[in-house]
């Protein structure tokens, strides 16, 4: 429904469902806390935070997270842009960093190569942190929309970068 106002809602999807598995060195890592945080400044001024723990296998999911915010057809709120992140805090690492299984700043637009990539997150606690860059022109994206991740993945719309180069193999990092 339009109004004269500008006052519509409309659906904005801070995350597509999630599903994903923590390895150590190919092991699965039961009882592992996932902390996932959206933050969308069209939707509040507070970010969202929700909690996962992995299963026996190592897996863990998150539901689809759906908000209502008139940002999207106000002048002033098309270029809010959605958080994600999603990562392991806790003492795993030596120096008490996080492990970034996803995280991304994107417009509001959802992507279906990006909801696909969120539902096969498989991060493994030895893989070097990277930065992927994946093509989402094609659908009205970014040419280079960057992903910061310990999940290694393959597909010739991604560019993987690891110090700053670029990586053909993810052998080259290990």
């Amino acid at each position: 429904m339009v109004s004269f106002f500008g006052l519509k809602r409309y659906d904005v999807e801070l995350s597509p469902p999630v599903k994903g598995r923590i390895t150590d060195n190919g092991k699965p890592v039961a009882g592992i806390e996932v902390e996932r945080r959206l933050f969308y400044s069209g939707y509040s001024k507070e970010a969202i935070f929700d909690y996962a723990t992995t299963n026996a296998d190592g897996e863990f999911s998150f539901e689809e997270k759906i908000v209502k915010s008139r940002a999207p057809g106000d002048i002033f709120g098309q270029n809010a842009l959605i958080f994600q992140d999603i990562s392991i805090k806790n003492k795993l690492s030596y120096d008490n960093e996080p492990y970034w299984i996803w995280l991304i700043r994107k417009d509001f637009s959802p992507y279906s190569k990006l909801n696909n990539l969120m539902l096969n997150l498989n991060a493994d606690l030895k893989n070097k942190e990277v930065q992927h860059e994946i093509d989402l022109s094609k659908n009205g994206g970014m040419y280079n929309q960057p992903i910061v991740s310990i999940c290694y993945f393959k597909d010739e719309l991604i560019t993987t970068y690891y110090n700053s180069k670029i990586i053909k193999s993810y052998e080259e990092i290990k």
